[in-house]
């Protein structure tokens, strides 16, 4: 059976999906607002849980070639100045995570939906309603040539953290927090590996932490740090230099690119109503520490591949639907956000004295027991809906 669905956001989990259920005989419609896809500094670090995916779905080769897989990580304390290295093994079940640009990311699942005859991109094509029957969904839609209407089995809202599907669709609500500080996310020209940094490193240190990664070879990392969100947009990049001062290494650096942002902790109350379902952004938010955000959202993608093709092609109940919903708002309300909040906090807001002492004599001792490296970090395992 072919049948037809509507996905909103031509993001990572948006493509994802499409891929997905478009390998399997599923018709894709995507719908992106914008122009373009979104090629801003976000996303870069995937857990080694999602390379089995990504291998299964035929994607892993090409994130790999423009990526790369990296096994050490590393904690650097900067008041002392230490860097606590934890070394994982070269099997990517055991360890390996994947370091690819969230935007070039997308223009490798854009260039596999290329080839797939069964899936549409349609940019500027804003979503603007949507109704339910017993057999499927009807989209309303502004596009470049006007408002128009487009019939679909089910809806998947992929559209990111604004979400019109979430907001519009829906009308669910987006409960959480909102951090105190401002991220500001850096794509950053510098060549840190001479000065010993692992291709991950988190910085800890309440006044000079960071989140530093190699994006690729050519020496380009993501610098991030946090400011007080009430400080204007102008004068940014004087405040970058003021702070790559305190933060880096003293060596030659060229910013490329810089986004400001705010840091949440949110989720839907329902990620699922009837034919609309939610994945990502759109379903959940998290501060990005730790690189659980788009991991998270991987999964989503993931996990509702395998539960609509299971009701398309194999005629199972709508009821996997549900099992999709409440197993993927549990694992982020009980194990991405909380894990993902601690991250920050470690990070960024350990006291002084015995607190932080405490957490880097952990470290040390992770750094020296290979069985406790890869039980710090297989919790992400735990993220995979299991059907």
């Amino acid at each position: 059976m072919t049948q037809h669905v509507i996905v909103a956001g031509s993001g990572p989990t948006g493509l994802l999906t499409a891929i997905g259920l478009a390998k399997a005989g599923t018709r894709v419609t995507i719908l992106e607002a914008e122009a373009k896809l979104n090629d801003s500094p976000r996303a870069l670090v995937y857990h080694y849980p999602v390379l089995p995916f990504l291998e299964k779905m035929g994607l892993l080769q090409d994130c790999v070639q423009e990526g790369f897989l990296r096994q050490t990580f590393g904690w650097h304390i900067h008041r002392t100045g230490e860097m606590i290295e934890w070394a994982g093994s070269p099997a990517y079940e055991d360890g390996q995570a994947l370091h690819l640009h969230q935007g070039l990311l997308s223009q490798i699942l854009a260039r596999h939906v290329a080839t797939l005859p069964n899936v549409e991109i349609r940019y500027e094509a804003r979503l603007q309603g949507c109704s339910q029957h017993a057999d499927g969904v009807i989209v309303s839609l502004d596009g470049p040539g006007g408002p128009e209407t487009l019939e679909g089995d089910f809806l998947v809202g992929a559209d990111g953290a604004n979400s019109e599907v979430r907001k519009t669709v829906l009308g669910v609500q987006f409960y959480g927090v909102t951090w105190p500080n401002r991220y500001i996310a850096t794509n950053t020209k510098i060549d840190l590996s001479s000065a010993g940094y692992a291709p991950t490193v988190m910085q800890i240190d309440q006044k000079h932490g960071a989140v530093i990664c190699k994006i690729d070879q050519s020496d380009v990392w993501r610098v991030t740090f946090v400011e007080d969100p009430d400080l204007p947009i102008e004068g940014l990049s004087e405040r970058i230099d003021e702070m790559f001062a305190d933060h880096l290494p003293d060596l030659p650096y060229e910013v490329i690119a810089a986004s400001p942002y705010r840091m949440h902790q949110r989720v839907a109350d329902k990620m699922r109503v009837g034919r609309v379902i939610l994945v990502g952004d759109a379903a959940h938010v998290t501060n990005p520490t730790g690189g659980l955000g788009l991991t998270g959202g991987m999964f989503d993608a993931f996990a509702l591949i395998e539960a609509l093709n299971r009701i398309i092609h194999d005629g199972a109940d709508h009821d996997i639907l549900e099992f999709y919903e409440q197993d993927r708002r549990r694992i982020f309300t009980e194990i991405t956000s909380p894990r993902a909040s601690q991250n920050l906090r470690n990070l960024y807001y350990l006291k002084e004295g015995q607190e932080k002492e405490d957490r880097i004599r952990f470290l040390r001792d992770v750094a020296g027991d290979r069985e406790l490296i890869k039980r710090e970090l297989s919790f992400t395992e735990q993220l995979i809906t299991r059907f």
